[in-house]
């Protein structure tokens, strides 16, 4: 399991973005989704510390 919040993005997605940007040690993901078919679609943003991605 990844860890929050790509754990949260993963789940309401199907695809996802991810780029490090020129900041050394960062990550930032976007994405479009929704987190019951009966939501709206959303554009999703998160960022992080490049330790918390997996792999």
């Amino acid at each position: 399991m990844a860890p929050e919040p790509l754990n949260f993005l993963c789940g309401v997605a199907g695809s996802m973005q991810v780029w490090r940007p020129a900041a050394p040690g960062r990550w930032l993901a976007l994405t479009i989704g929704q987190a019951d078919p009966e939501f709206p679609l959303q554009l999703l943003a998160a960022f992080g510390e490049a330790s918390s991605l997996p792999g």
